[in-house]
């Protein structure tokens, strides 16, 4: 029996010592001995009625060469958003919200409005290096620092970075950051973009914070002070709101960083308005491409700015950043609904760059950015082909209104005398109306005589003495005949404001303005509705149109007169329509019986709609001298000639002929700032008028880099009736969407 008993002993022992066991949760790495206070989850805001119309997309993010380690899943990834640098002072406004903040293990108490400063014992001066690139692959990175030491003559290393489980690359070694911009530029020329000034070397002794409270200070020793907001969603910090926490951080400089530490999914929230504004464009399909790119580009960037104490920064560097107040119910919705979802080539997160407008087409990578080579950012053009028809039953050629007018109204039979078929029009119109038929005669169209009968027979004499002052009389009819009399001018006044009767007062009507009168007396006693819509798609004999906020779908009737923008007027056509296009539809009762097209001089690119579908810029040669001289100092202005264009036709390459014949070759995107242009889709002519200084005139379209998704385009897109995945697989050649995966602070991607 004992030894039964010491054998059941020993299997309970056994069992347990081979069973589950509950670890304790790692910490998470940070940068202080103990991390400040996490911040409780932000509740989610509802709709706001008031929301801050968030400005147009007219950005181009550069690209940050990071990749990322697959990871997996564990909870919701944190980023750290850096808002400012090197600040003297930091202050928190008192008492709107409850705050918990701390100086690494150090609770700070709050009760008055506090101002944050450096406090270090000393600051050490280090010494300045360019950083190109961040990339996983060790040869990749050695293979770029030999390269970048052959084009700038500087040192050049590639060094692992455990932080971020990625290979850093820089060069050269420069006493001041002036230099190191200096170098910046002249790299610039040979298509190293993207590059941004470190610091190395440089420290802080004894690092401490100075906390002042009203009138008392108090040193903490340490770099990190973090603010929580206590059962608020948000913290105020320079004017504005920031959802999870704020961290001030103590850099090697001596100065102070600004960061914003919050979930990815509330990061975005501040983005996509921003870098795309819902206001404007409202099309949610666009919304959500925007949303699942400055994702993916953020998840691959994470890190980038690490030594600064955050991941990525709040400017078009990398993405517009606005806090609180550019949230939208929209762009919130768009988030939502493709939460955690990224865009993976080969099982990795791909470099989501994009840019505002792209004219048309989109540009190869290394074109712009000669050094990168991604397989997925591949010129495409930024339209479909096709459009939809609907024919007309009028025959070709007819002008508006009177092709509308005349079928609406119709002349008598047989020959007749001008005012004679205009006063069977007019009482025709009157009967339409559900007036009486007018009893008095038109005598002739002299304009007088038609604006006293139109007056007369639709009773306007009442309005006409009640909705003018005097002052709007003699303002609107300058210089009518003199043997008009004072009810003669009143009434071409109130006939001339109402757009009823228009034109030289002392002038006879002529045929145009009669049928354009006619239709305006038509619209007035609702015998014919106008409605003004926007083109979405034709089906099965039915028209889909946006009327306002809401989308309507109408049947195409026989007998339908149809008309389309030609040179200064309308004209009786077929109708050739692509999404977006303006129409003006016009209703007697129910029954559609006119449609009108203006047409879309930028043609039927996705990104028509943008103001920067084509521009124009005059650049002096004095002014173009500044701009070389700026970036290649002592290099002087002569001339430029193009040596290459991109599949787009954008340019890939100059050639600046200086002084002294000195010659600077400049690569991609480079190439837009040296010029000062939207874009580098242009044509140059040279002018030089005899009276003003020469210079070159650009003509172009588009706004950024043109490379991977356009911004204006997928709104174009999505008005045509795309899916928010059917757009990002038009942009990013070869990519699928997926899902994030991330440990600790990195994230990666995974297939769906």
């Amino acid at each position: 029996m004992r030894s039964q008993l010491l054998l059941v002993v020993a299997l309970l022992l056994l069992v347990l010592a081979c069973g589950p066991k509950t670890s304790p949760r790692t910490a998470p790495k940070g940068p202080a001995a103990r991390p400040p206070k996490t911040a409780p989850a932000p509740k989610p805001r509802p709709p706001s009625q008031s929301v801050p119309m968030p400005k147009p997309p007219l950005r181009e993010p550069l690209p940050a060469q990071l990749e990322a380690p697959p990871q997996t899943v564990t909870e919701p990834l944190l980023v750290k958003v850096g808002l400012a640098s090197d600040l003297e002072a930091v202050t928190f406004p008192c008492c709107e919200e409850t705050l918990d903040m701390a100086v690494e293990n150090q609770t700070v108490p709050v009760t008055a409005a506090i101002k944050v400063e450096p406090a270090a014992a000393m600051a050490q001066q280090g010494y300045y290096r360019l950083q190109v690139a961040a990339l996983r692959d060790e040869r990749q990175a050695q293979d770029l620092a030999k390269q970048l030491e052959r084009i700038s003559g500087q040192s050049g290393e590639a060094f692992f970075d455990a932080g971020i489980d990625l290979y850093r690359v820089r060069i050269g070694h420069y006493p001041t950051r002036e230099a190191a911009e200096a170098d910046m530029r002249r790299l610039g020329a040979s298509g190293v973009t993207g590059a941004f000034v470190v610091n190395e070397g440089a420290a802080v002794s004894a690092p401490a914070l100075r906390i002042t409270e009203g009138q008392t200070a108090t040193v903490y020793n340490g770099r990190w002070l973090s603010v929580a907001p206590v059962g608020e969603p948000s913290v105020r910090v320079k004017g504005k709101r920031y959802r999870g926490r704020i961290l001030v951080f103590l850099n090697d400089r001596g100065s102070l960083n600004l960061i914003n530490e919050l979930p990815v999914e509330d990061y975005l929230r501040g983005v996509v308005p921003s870098e795309m504004g819902p206001e404007l464009y409202n099309q949610l399909e666009a919304l959500k491409a925007q949303a699942v790119a400055a994702r993916t580009y953020t998840l691959r960037n994470m890190g980038e700015f690490s030594r600064e104490g955050y991941d990525i920064c709040a400017t078009p560097r990398c993405q517009v950043y606005g806090g609180i107040a550019v949230e939208h119910p929209l762009s919130d919705q768009a988030i939502r609904e493709t939460a955690g979802q990224v865009l993976l080539y080969k099982g990795e997160l791909v470099n989501a760059l994009y840019s505002s407008t792209c004219g048309g087409h989109t540009e190869d990578v290394n074109v712009m950015f000669p050094l990168q080579k991604e397989p997925y950012l591949k010129a495409v053009p930024c339209m479909e082909a096709g459009v939809a028809r609907v024919e007309g039953d009028l025959g070709p050629g007819v002008s508006f209104p009177a092709g509308f007018t005349q079928r609406l109204l119709p002349p008598p039979p047989g020959p007749a005398a001008p005012a004679e078929s205009l006063a069977v029009r007019l009482e025709h119109l009157a009967l339409l109306a559900g007036l009486p038929a007018p009893r008095e005669r038109l005598a002739g169209i002299d304009r007088r005589e038609v604006q006293r009968y139109i007056a007369s027979a639709f009773d306007l004499a009442l309005d006409a003495r009640l909705f003018l002052a005097p002052e709007d009389i003699r303002y609107l009819l300058s210089n009518p005949p003199p043997d008009w009399s004072a009810e003669d001018r009143r009434r071409a006044a109130y006939l001339m404001r109402s757009g009823l009767v228009s034109g030289p007062p002392d002038q006879p009507l002529t045929e145009g303005e009669i049928e354009r009168s006619l239709l305006a007396l038509a619209e007035l006693l609702r015998v014919v509705r106008r409605e003004d819509v926007s083109f979405l798609s034709t089906a099965d004999g039915k028209i889909t149109v946006r009327s306002g906020k809401t989308d309507k779908t109408y049947d195409l009737p026989p007998g339908l007169a149809t008309f389309r923008r030609q040179g200064d007027g309308l004209y009786s056509s077929a109708l050739a329509m692509v999404p977006g296009d303006l129409l003006t539809l016009f209703w007697q009762g129910d029954r559609l019986v006119a449609a009108t097209q203006e047409i879309d001089l930028d043609g039927i690119a996705f990104d028509r709609s943008s103001p920067y579908s084509n521009w124009t810029r005059f650049r002096t040669d004095s002014q173009l001298a500044a701009q070389v001289n700026t970036r290649f100092p002592g290099m002087g202005f002569q001339s430029f000639e193009i040596i290459s264009r991109g599949v787009s036709g954008r340019v890939g390459k100059i050639r600046i002929f200086g002084d002294n014949a000195q010659t600077m070759d400049v690569d991609g995107l480079a190439v837009r700032w040296t010029l000062d242009v939207p874009d580098t889709l242009f044509t140059a002519k040279r002018l030089a008028p005899k009276d003003s200084e020469p210079g070159w005139l650009f003509t172009g379209r588009g706004f950024g880099h043109g490379v991977g998704m356009c911004q204006v385009g997928a709104y174009g897109m999505a008005q045509r009736g795309h899916t928010y995945r059917e757009i990002l697989t038009h942009y990013y050649t070869g990519v699928e969407l997926g899902r994030a995966r991330w440990k600790g602070r990195t994230a990666a991607g995974g297939t769906k």
